[in-house]
């Protein structure tokens, strides 16, 4: 058989190959793809990795996590994740740290969009985890406008997107709004004993009003509201500046 004859022969095999190569290689990408959208990515920060399971639209929540790249806000965006949901992180990164959330960036479900909670925002959530402002002395004491301004104002930000798309809220408030008690351990009952002028005063008294925003918003607008007074609480992804602990 001559040259010329072979040619078009070996041009066909060799475009079979090709097409063979990129079927392999698509195929690789979708299998990549598939993994990517079932797990967290491991990080230095967060070497654990996290499975996410996929759940009908039906049962699938979009959820809004004010100061989502924080200490606690983080772990409650892998708790949900985990659980299959959409999550969108909101933070200023004031305290919060991108490197608490970059295991979930390359996932479908999350997204992270850096933004201060005075401002208004537009979005369409079926739910709303409203934990944004600095927890420790160090860090809300810094800035004690702008601490009350997260309280009062972000709130009603919050509150006013909750109104809007009738979701559901949570607020993250904190046992500072009892002041220095004198009751022992304190009883959702008790008022506080507090002090509207001392160092503290930004933080406490910025939750007791974003409290009132909440019961108001609800009595008056028929908002589903949630208030979870935090204790102190301490673990892994703590700001290394906070100042409650020894490390």
């Amino acid at each position: 058989m001559s040259d010329s004859a072979k040619r078009p022969a070996a041009a066909a095999t060799n475009g079979h190959d090709d097409q063979e190569t990129k079927r392999a290689r698509l195929a690789q990408i979708v299998q990549d793809q598939q993994l990517l959208a079932s797990q967290s990515i491991p990080t230095p920060h967060t070497p654990k990795v996290i499975q996410t399971v996929r759940l009908p639209d039906a049962l699938r929540k979009k959820i809004l996590i004010t100061g989502g790249a924080g200490f606690v806000g983080s772990h409650l965006t892998d708790r949900l994740m985990s659980e299959g949901h959409e999550v969108v992180v909101l933070d200023n990164f004031f305290t919060g740290r991108k490197a608490n959330v970059e295991h979930w960036l390359h996932h479908p479900n999350f997204s992270l969009i850096r933004h201060d909670v005075i401002q208004p925002i537009l979005l369409e959530v079926d739910q709303i985890y409203h934990l944004a402002c600095p927890a420790s002395p160090p860090h809300y004491q810094y800035n004690p406008v702008k601490t009350i301004k997260t309280s009062t104002m972000g709130t009603i930000n919050m509150l006013g997107l909750a109104k809007r798309v009738k979701a559901r809220i949570l607020l993250a408030s904190t046992s500072e709004i009892y002041g220095d008690p004198e009751v022992h351990p304190q009883p959702e009952t008790y008022w506080g004993n507090v002090n509207t002028l001392g160092p503290r005063s930004c933080y406490d008294e910025g939750k007791r009003v974003a409290e009132t925003m909440m019961y108001a918003y609800k009595n008056q607008n028929d908002v589903s509201i949630r208030i979870a007074r935090i204790f102190n609480t301490f673990g892994p992804r703590m700001h290394p500046n906070d100042g409650r602990v020894v490390r």
